[in-house]
Protein backbone atom coordinates (compact mmCIF):
# COMPACT_ATOMS: atom_id res chain seq x y z
CA UNK A 1 0.00 0.00 0.00
CA UNK A 2 1.26 3.46 -0.82
CA UNK A 3 2.50 5.36 2.19
CA UNK A 4 0.60 8.49 1.16
CA UNK A 5 -2.95 7.97 0.01
CA UNK A 6 -4.83 10.80 -1.64
CA UNK A 7 -8.57 10.78 -1.15
CA UNK A 8 -10.53 10.14 -4.30
CA UNK A 9 -14.19 10.95 -3.82
CA UNK A 10 -16.00 9.51 -6.80
CA UNK A 11 -19.75 9.92 -6.85
CA UNK A 12 -21.44 7.90 -9.57
CA UNK A 13 -25.09 7.23 -10.25
CA UNK A 14 -25.69 3.50 -10.70
CA UNK A 15 -28.91 2.69 -12.51
CA UNK A 16 -30.50 -0.50 -11.26
CA UNK A 17 -32.14 -1.85 -14.38
CA UNK A 18 -33.76 -4.72 -12.54
CA UNK A 19 -35.67 -2.27 -10.32
CA UNK A 20 -36.50 0.28 -13.01
CA UNK A 21 -37.63 3.50 -11.37
CA UNK A 22 -38.09 1.79 -8.02
CA UNK A 23 -41.89 2.08 -8.20
CA UNK A 24 -42.36 -1.52 -6.99
CA UNK A 25 -40.17 -1.07 -3.94
CA UNK A 26 -41.67 -0.62 -0.44
CA UNK A 27 -41.87 2.87 1.05
CA UNK A 28 -38.79 3.81 3.04
CA UNK A 29 -39.10 4.40 6.75
CA UNK A 30 -37.91 7.10 9.11
CA UNK A 31 -38.15 10.86 9.21
CA UNK A 32 -36.39 13.38 6.97
CA UNK A 33 -32.72 13.87 7.83
CA UNK A 34 -32.36 10.53 9.60
CA UNK A 35 -29.37 8.38 8.58
CA UNK A 36 -28.43 4.80 9.44
CA UNK A 37 -24.66 4.17 9.52
CA UNK A 38 -23.59 0.56 8.97
CA UNK A 39 -20.00 -0.44 9.80
CA UNK A 40 -18.40 -3.40 11.54
CA UNK A 41 -15.55 -1.30 12.87
CA UNK A 42 -16.60 0.85 15.82
CA UNK A 43 -14.11 3.61 15.04
CA UNK A 44 -15.36 3.82 11.45
CA UNK A 45 -18.92 4.17 12.71
CA UNK A 46 -17.85 6.93 15.06
CA UNK A 47 -15.94 8.78 12.33
CA UNK A 48 -18.95 8.88 10.01
CA UNK A 49 -21.21 9.77 12.92
CA UNK A 50 -18.96 12.73 13.74
CA UNK A 51 -19.40 14.07 10.21
CA UNK A 52 -23.16 13.70 10.10
CA UNK A 53 -23.77 15.19 13.54
CA UNK A 54 -21.81 18.40 13.01
CA UNK A 55 -23.91 21.48 13.68
CA UNK A 56 -26.36 22.41 10.93
CA UNK A 57 -25.62 25.84 9.49
CA UNK A 58 -27.39 29.10 10.36
CA UNK A 59 -29.63 27.97 13.21
CA UNK A 60 -30.16 29.92 16.44
CA UNK A 61 -29.24 26.90 18.56
CA UNK A 62 -27.08 23.81 18.08
CA UNK A 63 -28.77 21.07 16.06
CA UNK A 64 -27.02 18.20 14.25
CA UNK A 65 -27.00 18.15 10.46
CA UNK A 66 -28.56 14.65 10.63
CA UNK A 67 -30.08 12.38 13.26
CA UNK A 68 -27.85 9.30 13.22
CA UNK A 69 -28.32 5.72 14.34
CA UNK A 70 -25.63 3.06 13.92
CA UNK A 71 -25.39 -0.70 13.53
CA UNK A 72 -23.03 -3.38 12.27
CA UNK A 73 -23.32 -5.70 9.30
CA UNK A 74 -24.67 -8.59 11.39
CA UNK A 75 -27.67 -6.52 12.50
CA UNK A 76 -28.27 -4.89 9.11
CA UNK A 77 -31.45 -6.88 8.50
CA UNK A 78 -34.39 -6.52 6.12
CA UNK A 79 -36.10 -4.00 8.38
CA UNK A 80 -32.98 -1.84 8.65
CA UNK A 81 -32.65 -1.86 4.87
CA UNK A 82 -35.87 0.16 4.62
CA UNK A 83 -34.20 3.27 6.11
CA UNK A 84 -34.47 6.37 3.94
CA UNK A 85 -30.74 7.21 4.15
CA UNK A 86 -28.01 4.60 4.70
CA UNK A 87 -24.22 4.96 4.83
CA UNK A 88 -22.39 1.62 4.54
CA UNK A 89 -18.69 1.61 5.44
CA UNK A 90 -16.55 -1.25 4.12
CA UNK A 91 -12.92 -1.67 5.20
CA UNK A 92 -10.89 -4.02 3.02
CA UNK A 93 -7.19 -3.55 2.09
CA UNK A 94 -7.42 -6.23 -0.61
CA UNK A 95 -10.25 -4.49 -2.50
CA UNK A 96 -9.43 -0.82 -1.93
CA UNK A 97 -6.26 1.24 -2.05
CA UNK A 98 -7.88 4.64 -1.47
CA UNK A 99 -11.03 5.91 0.21
CA UNK A 100 -13.83 6.16 -2.31
CA UNK A 101 -17.48 7.14 -2.10
CA UNK A 102 -20.30 6.09 -4.39
CA UNK A 103 -24.06 6.04 -4.08
CA UNK A 104 -27.17 4.28 -5.31
CA UNK A 105 -30.78 5.38 -5.18
CA UNK A 106 -33.76 3.25 -4.22
CA UNK A 107 -31.88 0.03 -3.52
CA UNK A 108 -34.23 -1.61 -0.98
CA UNK A 109 -36.94 1.04 -0.59
CA UNK A 110 -38.20 4.26 -2.13
CA UNK A 111 -37.24 7.04 -1.76
CA UNK A 112 -33.82 5.98 -0.49
CA UNK A 113 -30.21 7.11 -0.70
CA UNK A 114 -27.52 4.50 -0.02
CA UNK A 115 -23.96 5.79 0.23
CA UNK A 116 -21.01 3.40 0.18
CA UNK A 117 -17.78 4.50 1.85
CA UNK A 118 -15.06 2.05 0.80
CA UNK A 119 -11.65 2.33 2.42
CA UNK A 120 -8.53 0.12 2.79
CA UNK A 121 -8.23 0.69 6.54
CA UNK A 122 -9.48 2.61 9.53
CA UNK A 123 -6.24 4.58 9.44
CA UNK A 124 -6.94 5.62 5.86
CA UNK A 125 -10.46 6.73 6.76
CA UNK A 126 -9.11 8.75 9.69
CA UNK A 127 -6.65 10.49 7.37
CA UNK A 128 -9.27 11.18 4.71
CA UNK A 129 -12.14 12.15 6.97
CA UNK A 130 -11.67 15.90 6.53
CA UNK A 131 -11.95 15.68 2.74
CA UNK A 132 -14.88 13.31 2.99
CA UNK A 133 -17.05 15.52 5.19
CA UNK A 134 -18.36 18.09 2.73
CA UNK A 135 -19.18 15.72 -0.16
CA UNK A 136 -20.96 13.29 2.17
CA UNK A 137 -23.06 15.99 3.82
CA UNK A 138 -23.97 17.59 0.51
CA UNK A 139 -24.93 14.29 -1.04
CA UNK A 140 -27.36 13.41 1.75
CA UNK A 141 -28.70 16.96 2.08
CA UNK A 142 -29.47 17.09 -1.63
CA UNK A 143 -31.22 13.74 -1.47
CA UNK A 144 -33.57 15.10 1.19
CA UNK A 145 -34.10 18.32 -0.79
CA UNK A 146 -35.03 16.29 -3.86
CA UNK A 147 -37.48 14.24 -1.79
CA UNK A 148 -39.17 17.43 -0.58
CA UNK A 149 -39.30 18.83 -4.12
CA UNK A 150 -40.89 15.60 -5.36
CA UNK A 151 -43.59 15.98 -2.71
CA UNK A 152 -44.21 19.58 -3.79
CA UNK A 153 -44.71 18.51 -7.38
CA UNK A 154 -47.77 16.52 -6.31
CA UNK A 155 -49.16 18.69 -3.52
CA UNK A 156 -48.49 22.35 -4.22
CA UNK A 157 -50.61 25.46 -3.76
CA UNK A 158 -52.01 26.42 -7.20
CA UNK A 159 -53.43 29.76 -6.05
CA UNK A 160 -50.12 30.91 -4.59
CA UNK A 161 -48.21 29.65 -7.61
CA UNK A 162 -50.50 31.57 -9.96
CA UNK A 163 -49.90 34.77 -7.99
CA UNK A 164 -46.14 34.32 -8.42
CA UNK A 165 -46.52 33.76 -12.15
CA UNK A 166 -48.76 36.81 -12.54
CA UNK A 167 -46.57 39.19 -10.54
CA UNK A 168 -43.09 37.99 -11.47
CA UNK A 169 -43.43 35.95 -14.65
CA UNK A 170 -41.87 33.06 -12.78
CA UNK A 171 -42.82 29.50 -11.88
CA UNK A 172 -42.37 28.23 -8.33
CA UNK A 173 -43.92 25.54 -6.16
CA UNK A 174 -45.41 26.60 -2.82
CA UNK A 175 -46.32 24.11 -0.05
CA UNK A 176 -50.03 23.31 0.09
CA UNK A 177 -50.34 24.32 3.76
CA UNK A 178 -49.11 27.88 3.13
CA UNK A 179 -52.60 29.30 2.69
CA UNK A 180 -52.16 32.63 4.50
CA UNK A 181 -50.55 35.44 2.57
CA UNK A 182 -49.89 39.10 1.94
CA UNK A 183 -49.37 41.07 -1.26
CA UNK A 184 -47.24 44.19 -1.56
CA UNK A 185 -45.45 46.05 -4.32
CA UNK A 186 -43.29 43.45 -6.11
CA UNK A 187 -43.72 41.34 -2.98
CA UNK A 188 -45.62 38.19 -1.98
CA UNK A 189 -45.66 36.48 1.41
CA UNK A 190 -47.06 32.98 2.01
CA UNK A 191 -47.31 31.32 5.42
CA UNK A 192 -48.75 28.21 7.06
CA UNK A 193 -49.73 30.46 10.00
CA UNK A 194 -48.96 27.66 12.46
CA UNK A 195 -49.34 28.02 16.20
CA UNK A 196 -46.41 25.98 17.61
CA UNK A 197 -44.24 26.91 14.63
CA UNK A 198 -44.68 29.07 11.54
CA UNK A 199 -42.97 28.58 8.17
CA UNK A 200 -43.09 31.30 5.53
CA UNK A 201 -41.93 31.96 1.98
CA UNK A 202 -41.51 35.41 0.45
CA UNK A 203 -40.89 36.27 -3.18
CA UNK A 204 -39.84 39.78 -4.22
CA UNK A 205 -37.93 41.56 -6.94
CA UNK A 206 -35.90 44.71 -7.45
CA UNK A 207 -34.01 46.39 -10.27
CA UNK A 208 -30.47 45.14 -10.87
CA UNK A 209 -28.14 43.15 -13.12
CA UNK A 210 -25.93 41.52 -10.48
CA UNK A 211 -26.08 40.45 -6.88
CA UNK A 212 -23.70 39.97 -3.96
CA UNK A 213 -24.20 39.27 -0.26
CA UNK A 214 -23.88 42.90 0.89
CA UNK A 215 -26.44 44.25 -1.57
CA UNK A 216 -28.73 41.23 -1.12
CA UNK A 217 -28.89 41.70 2.67
CA UNK A 218 -29.33 45.46 2.38
CA UNK A 219 -32.23 44.97 -0.01
CA UNK A 220 -33.67 42.24 2.20
CA UNK A 221 -33.74 44.57 5.19
CA UNK A 222 -35.49 47.35 3.27
CA UNK A 223 -38.07 44.99 1.77
CA UNK A 224 -38.83 43.22 5.06
CA UNK A 225 -39.04 46.47 7.01
CA UNK A 226 -41.69 47.70 4.61
CA UNK A 227 -43.69 44.49 4.28
CA UNK A 228 -43.33 42.58 7.56
CA UNK A 229 -43.93 44.95 10.46
CA UNK A 230 -44.34 43.85 14.06
CA UNK A 231 -47.35 44.14 16.33
CA UNK A 232 -46.55 47.71 17.39
CA UNK A 233 -45.15 50.79 15.69
CA UNK A 234 -41.38 50.67 15.32
CA UNK A 235 -41.27 46.88 15.13
CA UNK A 236 -40.11 45.25 11.89
CA UNK A 237 -38.13 42.31 10.60
CA UNK A 238 -34.40 42.74 10.09
CA UNK A 239 -31.33 40.58 9.51
CA UNK A 240 -29.31 39.72 12.61
CA UNK A 241 -25.93 41.45 12.40
CA UNK A 242 -23.70 38.40 12.74
CA UNK A 243 -23.53 35.03 11.10
CA UNK A 244 -24.82 35.58 7.55
CA UNK A 245 -23.11 33.33 5.01
CA UNK A 246 -23.38 33.34 1.24
CA UNK A 247 -22.41 31.05 -1.61
CA UNK A 248 -22.86 31.03 -5.37
CA UNK A 249 -24.42 27.83 -6.67
CA UNK A 250 -25.20 26.47 -10.11
CA UNK A 251 -28.72 25.11 -10.44
CA UNK A 252 -29.93 23.92 -13.84
CA UNK A 253 -27.46 26.22 -15.56
CA UNK A 254 -28.36 29.26 -13.47
CA UNK A 255 -26.20 31.11 -10.97
CA UNK A 256 -27.95 31.56 -7.62
CA UNK A 257 -26.73 33.50 -4.61
CA UNK A 258 -27.75 31.55 -1.51
CA UNK A 259 -27.68 33.50 1.76
CA UNK A 260 -28.26 31.93 5.17
CA UNK A 261 -28.57 33.61 8.52
CA UNK A 262 -30.86 34.68 11.33
CA UNK A 263 -33.66 37.22 11.32
CA UNK A 264 -35.01 39.14 14.28
CA UNK A 265 -37.95 41.42 14.96
CA UNK A 266 -36.64 44.82 15.97
CA UNK A 267 -38.18 45.83 19.29
CA UNK A 268 -39.47 42.31 19.99
CA UNK A 269 -38.11 38.92 21.05
CA UNK A 270 -39.12 37.13 17.84
CA UNK A 271 -36.51 35.61 15.55
CA UNK A 272 -35.33 32.52 13.71
CA UNK A 273 -33.42 31.21 10.69
CA UNK A 274 -33.82 32.30 7.07
CA UNK A 275 -32.41 31.29 3.70
CA UNK A 276 -32.74 33.26 0.47
CA UNK A 277 -32.08 32.45 -3.20
CA UNK A 278 -31.35 35.43 -5.46
CA UNK A 279 -31.45 35.07 -9.26
CA UNK A 280 -30.60 37.72 -11.84
CA UNK A 281 -33.14 38.05 -14.65
CA UNK A 282 -30.89 39.62 -17.30
CA UNK A 283 -33.70 39.99 -19.83
CA UNK A 284 -35.72 42.25 -17.53
CA UNK A 285 -32.75 43.75 -15.62
CA UNK A 286 -34.01 42.69 -12.24
CA UNK A 287 -33.19 40.38 -9.34
CA UNK A 288 -35.83 37.93 -8.12
CA UNK A 289 -35.49 36.67 -4.55
CA UNK A 290 -37.24 33.70 -2.99
CA UNK A 291 -36.79 33.41 0.76
CA UNK A 292 -37.90 30.95 3.42
CA UNK A 293 -37.93 31.81 7.11
CA UNK A 294 -39.16 30.08 10.24
CA UNK A 295 -40.47 31.18 13.62
CA UNK A 296 -40.57 28.25 16.04
CA UNK A 297 -39.83 29.16 19.67
CA UNK A 298 -38.85 26.15 21.74
CA UNK A 299 -39.00 23.84 18.71
CA UNK A 300 -36.22 22.33 16.60
CA UNK A 301 -35.90 24.32 13.42
CA UNK A 302 -33.59 22.30 11.17
CA UNK A 303 -36.24 20.29 9.35
CA UNK A 304 -38.65 23.23 9.19
CA UNK A 305 -36.24 25.57 7.42
CA UNK A 306 -34.81 22.86 5.15
CA UNK A 307 -38.21 21.68 3.99
CA UNK A 308 -39.31 25.25 3.30
CA UNK A 309 -36.05 25.87 1.46
CA UNK A 310 -36.77 23.00 -0.93
CA UNK A 311 -39.47 25.15 -2.55
CA UNK A 312 -36.88 27.82 -3.37
CA UNK A 313 -35.07 25.43 -5.70
CA UNK A 314 -38.17 25.23 -7.89
CA UNK A 315 -38.06 28.94 -8.83
CA UNK A 316 -37.53 29.47 -12.54
CA UNK A 317 -38.36 32.21 -15.02
CA UNK A 318 -41.36 31.77 -17.30
CA UNK A 319 -41.03 32.75 -20.95
CA UNK A 320 -44.46 31.60 -22.05
CA UNK A 321 -46.67 34.15 -20.36
CA UNK A 322 -47.31 37.85 -20.78
CA UNK A 323 -45.29 38.98 -17.79
CA UNK A 324 -42.20 36.89 -18.44
CA UNK A 325 -42.17 36.55 -22.26
CA UNK A 326 -38.80 37.24 -23.80
CA UNK A 327 -38.90 40.61 -25.66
Amino acid sequence: MRSAVVLSVIISVLLLSCKGDGSLLPKSGGRPYEVLVVADDTLCRNLIDSILTTDAAALPQSEPAFDVSTTDGRHFNETAKLARNIVIVTTDPEQFTVTRVRYEKNVWARPQMVVYVNTPSTTSLQKDIGKLSRPLLRLLERAETNNAIATLQHSGNPDAEQKIKKMFGADMKIPADMKAGKTGKDFLWFSDNGTASMSSICVYSYTGNEVDMRSAIAKRDSVMRLNIPGERAGMYMQTAADGVTAELANERGRRILICRGLWEMRGDAMGGPFVSHSLVDTLRHRVIVAEAFVYAPGVRKRNLIRQAEAALYTLKFSRDNKTGRKP
